[in-house]
């Protein structure tokens, strides 16, 4: 393998590095990206971003989710749905019996929806 020899930087390059890092920053205040606040106010900031990037509404058929909620207690339902955090979630909760009373609230959300002409609701 040949050895790659490290070239070091004019100062044209070093000036113009500088240059694009403080526009980097400018940008980020612009658009409010930099982190501001206690631990605790970044850490709500993080999880309501993760919230909203693995919170989706999948189409699934309501007879079929309503029958998988009888196997609750594993978060069958919940795979079913495509909602894995969820379904592990209730795994790791099986043993307590949360998990059961859980997807009972489940079934009692899925019921009562209106299916479309195909039997689908979204979850």
């Amino acid at each position: 393998m040949a050895d790659k020899k490290k070239t070091p930087l004019s100062n044209d390059q070093v000036k113009e590095l500088i240059g694009l890092e403080e526009e980097l920053k400018e940008l980020q205040q612009k658009h409010g990206i930099e982190e501001k606040g206690s631990l605790w106010e970044r850490l709500i900031s993080r999880y309501y971003t993760f919230k909203d990037a693995h919170t989706h509404k999948n189409p699934v058929n309501r007879k079929k989710y309503c029958k998988l909620c009888l196997l609750g207690i594993f978060g069958v339902h919940h795979f079913y749905a495509g909602h894995w955090v969820k379904g592990i979630f209730y795994c790791i909760l099986s043993w307590t019996g949360i998990s059961i009373a859980m997807s009972l609230i489940d079934a009692m959300i899925a019921i009562p929806m209106e299916p479309d002409e195909n039997g689908m609701i979204l979850i």
